[in-house]
């Protein structure tokens, strides 16, 4: 496994130590270290101590499920402030004096909010195996996007806990009546008011997976009927979290989103943003000397994301009497052919609408050539010179993707003693080149023109902080029960709105005429 795209978005259980009504202080650990996530689309996460450390001084905003509408508290104003401690990420936030934080205060001493989301960018991570699954540890956090109050649990810390209590009170001691404690995994403590055992509030709590609740929307739509899956509907019959669900299994199976592109997610038909195409020109000046005034050149980038789409048929049969069959499809089939897809649009499309514009046929971007007829790879000397190139704009080589049939010819390379050049494979750097991570897509063609040979490839080698890839948050999964009547069977219809940007061209380089 490697990075996924990002920002990426976390889900926590919340541990609200406390909330004091009289100051309207929040405090508790938006993230906690060495705790394994659910299943985020074939892999699973955990955080290390001292993650966040490069973070903690950042501009960070305590929001409510990603929400700008209201800004609870912010690290730039002194009102939200983040540390770590042994267990995790702590927050400590200065609540408002507003009725929408006074009805989310009484909201989190009921139980009815018990997540706590953080989005991020990861800066250094580490992938192994444990138990049969991928699991990736997070070493080190290069951005925090921001904290929030949210709906859905996804790692299952410790404990969840909510109090009202002065500072100096004892966190287990005292008679003060206005005292509410809420312990998630608690099993010895006495019977709260109301008669609800904790055991039983353990249960009430313990939702069913995103994978369950996607089989049960399956099998709750009629036959003869077509509903959307994802839209905020009355007719919506699945949860909204389903789109991302699906992108982090696009993910695991695209070269172009396994890279770390970056990925910006949207409303809009299209988005646009400035893009400097020439500096300021700063120069040395006496003491007292006017400085000369220099602009930099703006130009405007535009994404126009474009409709990505597929449809399988399934019988009803498997619809309605089968345990995983359709979490099989919809995750395997969908996701796989998509994924597929967009790898195959995001390196060679035209650009002609209403296909979206691969690396391939970017304008600028920068070549290296195997010869005018083409060439087999017989050395890393091409991969060395697009890394100059790229090292000469500024750019850092980021990630290198291929076809296999061309990585199987750099495998068998070989020194003058007759060892392979890139070791044995028996470790995890083999899937690199020069410490550049390879990735590999059958998507790439191997039946491109040079010169006279007609059976070359291309190597793509870009900064991954340079490729960004917009995506429209309105993906939908439908399922009709109506069309193919006469069959007894059901279409399932996946699609995704995307586009390509390239901010800055000369940070990627082709390798052109790989025969």
């Amino acid at each position: 496994m490697t990075r996924p795209a990002a920002p990426e978005q976390r889900t926590v259980d919340v541990d609200l130590e406390h909330v004091q009504a009289d100051q309207r202080t929040l405090r508790g650990h938006a993230a906690v270290f060495n705790v394994l996530s659910d299943d985020l689309g074939g892999f699973r996460e955990r955080i290390a101590p001292g993650a966040f450390a490069d973070v903690l001084d950042a501009d960070v905003r305590l929001l409510v499920n990603h929400k700008p509408d209201h800004v609870l508290a912010r690290t730039r104003s002194g009102t939200l402030r983040l540390s770590e401690d042994a267990r995790g990420l702590a927050v400590e936030a200065d609540l408002p004096d507003t009725s929408y934080a006074r009805d989310l205060r009484e909201s989190l001493r009921r139980g009815d909010l018990d997540g706590m989301s953080f989005r991020f960018r990861v800066g250094e991570e580490d992938w192994t195996h444990e138990d049969g699954t991928e699991v990736r540890t997070v070493q080190r956090v290069e951005h925090l996007e921001d904290v929030c109050l949210a709906t859905y649990p996804a790692y299952p810390s410790a404990s969840v806990e909510l109090r009202t209590r002065p500072d100096n009170e004892p966190p287990n001691g005292g008679t003060n009546p206005t005292e509410e404690t809420i312990m998630a995994d608690q099993t010895t403590v006495d019977e709260p008011r109301g008669g609800l055992r904790t055991e039983d509030r353990a249960q009430i709590s313990d939702e069913p997976g995103i994978e369950d609740r996607i089989r049960d929307a399956f099998r709750s739509v009629r036959k003869g009927e077509s509903r959307s899956l994802t839209t905020t509907s009355a007719a919506s019959i699945a949860p909204p979290e389903l789109s991302s669900f699906l992108f982090d299994r696009l993910r695991a199976a695209s070269a172009l989103l396994a890279s770390g592109v970056q990925v910006i997610a949207t409303d809009r038909d299209a988005v646009q943003w400035p893009k400097l195409s020439a500096d300021v020109t700063p120069a040395f000046y006496n003491e007292g000397a006017a400085i000369t005034p220099s602009d930099p050149t703006l130009v405007t980038l535009t994404a126009t994301p474009r409709k990505l789409a597929t449809i399988t048929q399934v019988s009803n049969e498997t619809v309605d009497d089968s345990e995983p069959s359709v979490v099989d499809v919809l995750n395997a089939h969908v996701a796989q052919v998509l994924a597929l897809r967009l790898d195959l649009a995001a390196f060679e499309g035209s650009g002609t609408v209403p296909e979206i514009r691969g690396l391939k046929n970017v304008s600028g971007v920068q070549a290296v050539s195997m010869g005018t007829n083409g060439a087999a790879v017989t050395n890393l000397d091409s991969i060395a010179d697009a890394f100059a190139l790229l090292e000469g704009a500024n750019a850092i080589p980021g990630a290198i993707v291929m076809h296999p049939r061309t990585w199987n010819q750099i495998r068998k390379l070989k020194d003058s003693t007759g060892a392979p050049l890139l070791g044995d494979g028996s470790n995890a750097t083999a899937m690199s080149v020069y410490g550049v991570p390879v990735y590999l897509t059958s998507q790439l063609s191997t039946t491109e023109t040079q010169g006279t040979a007609t059976a070359a490839s291309s190597i793509y080698i870009y900064d991954v902080g340079q490729v960004v890839l917009v995506r429209r948050q309105d993906a939908t999964i439908e399922l009709d029960r109506s069309r193919l009547f006469n069959q007894d069977m059901s279409e399932l219809r996946g699609r995704a709105r995307v586009d390509l940007v390239c901010p800055n061209p000369p940070a990627i380089c082709r390798i052109a005429g790989v025969l």
